[in-house]
């Protein structure tokens, strides 16, 4: 009985002995690993309830290449950060050789955190971080990386950008999916995205997935269309938009990663027909820091439809997290989505490497699939699209028992035949 359709760009492996290439830029953050561990605890732990998928191709291209990023991510980012993005390693090429590595970031110059051309990260020491609403992006490549980051651990690397095609083209097969079997759907990009806001980038995060999805969830249910037609985008999908015609389907989101999705509640912070919720780590003890308050609750014809639940650190399972994420599935239900968004953050668990020092929740074990169980029961009966998508987690021996626990107990509770 297959519950739950897996899309990636990759199928599951059974070496994860060495983490994959690129891999080696940040302490913390390995993506392409986490991926395969997902990939792999999936296959091995519920093989049958799951199936695996990669994005289609038609007769003369890939999905992937497909893929145009600028007119795909219009409808959540800014044209200009998404262009920087597009076009930002190519100029940065340009300016070298040799590349002063004094003028990029410390953590950035080892000879292990060059590309195969021999080439640094795209990550300056000085780039100047926006601050006021007069600046505009500086025409040089390391000027407009401070307008568009808001941090110095996202940095630009040769394979950016065909990571970011594969991931685009995951979430639009994955909601293709979700749309014509109203099943569960398990995303697993490269990247995750949930800190990535309209015109600004961050916290390993380049383009918000997550805010995707959730509108391409929109445009199919009021068009009754595909995303994806003979193995190729449809184009034209953001013109209604364009003509003033606002989105009036409902969608819901909700973020269980240790930090807020700070990126996708300000993308949809005025927006009344998607709901976003988020438990997280209190922002005064954790990144990021100035966003996910309780008091921020959207504004304008969204105000009501944002609510963060931050928890204090040391949170576990059965003393404030169940309960916080009963409370946040009870407000969902009560929006009466026709969608549901999972952004799935396993940075939870106990010991995860990246928590500051203080913070940090304990989670651990069963309760993985507990928290996709609970969620799961919440959706019974309703049979609408349920789409996960993969955010961080970096407790590298967890990740995939973790991430394979909550999308399988979700998909058993949804289809109300938990053990």
């Amino acid at each position: 009985m297959t519950l739950v359709r897996v899309i990636s760009a990759e199928v599951p492996s059974s070496n994860l002995t060495q983490p994959a290439t690129n891999d080696n830029f940040d302490r913390h953050n390995k993506p392409r690993f986490r991926r395969a561990l997902i990939l792999s605890a999936l296959n091995d732990k519920y093989p049958q309830l799951v199936s695996f998928a990669k994005p289609p191709s038609s007769a003369s291209s890939t999905l992937v290449d497909e893929c145009d990023l600028v007119d795909l991510y219009s409808g959540v980012h800014d044209d200009g950060m998404i262009r920087f993005l597009v076009e930002a390693w190519p100029k940065w090429k340009e300016m070298g050789p040799p590349w002063d590595k004094d003028n990029c970031h410390p953590e950035w110059r080892d000879e292990g955190c060059v590309d195969d051309d021999n080439i640094p990260p795209l990550i300056p020491c000085h780039s100047a971080f926006r601050r006021d609403g007069i600046e505009r992006p500086s025409t040089n490549v390391m000027g407009a990386m401070g307008y568009y980051s808001t941090d110095s651990i996202t940095p630009i690397v040769g394979s950016l950008v065909k990571e970011l095609q594969e991931d685009a083209a995951i979430i639009c097969s994955a909601v293709d999916f979700a749309y014509l079997e109203s099943n569960v759907v398990y995303a697993v990009p490269t990247h995750p995205g949930h800190h990535a806001s309209r015109d600004c980038f961050g916290g390993y995060c380049y383009l918000n997935n997550a805010a995707l999805c959730a509108r391409l969830l929109q445009r199919c249910l009021e068009t009754g269309t595909k995303i994806i037609s003979n193995g190729k985008i449809v184009r034209n999908y953001w013109i209604d938009e364009e003509q003033g015609q606002k989105k009036s389907c409902r969608v819901a989101i909700i973020d269980i990663d240790y930090h807020c999705g700070n990126g996708t509640a300000s993308i949809f912070y005025q927006d009344p027909n998607v709901f976003f919720t988020s438990i997280h780590c209190d922002p005064n003890v954790d990144y990021p820091w100035n966003a996910g308050h309780e008091d921020q609750v959207g504004s304008g014809e969204g105000e009501g439809t944002t609510f963060h639940i931050p928890l204090s650190p040391g949170a576990t399972w059965e003393g404030q997290y169940k309960s916080a994420l009963e409370k946040a599935m009870s407000a969902i239900v009560d929006f009466d989505a026709a969608a549901l968004v999972v952004s799935l953050g396993l940075d939870t668990y106990e010991g995860d490497s990246v928590a500051v020092n203080g913070g940090g929740f304990q989670l651990k074990g069963s309760d993985y699939y507990a928290m996709g169980l609970c969620m799961g029961k919440y959706m019974a009966g309703k049979h609408i699209p349920c789409v996960f998508v993969q955010e961080g987690g970096y407790k590298m021996d967890a990740v995939g028992d973790a991430a394979a626990d909550v999308v399988c107990g979700f998909a058993l509770g949804a289809a109300e035949c938990w053990p």
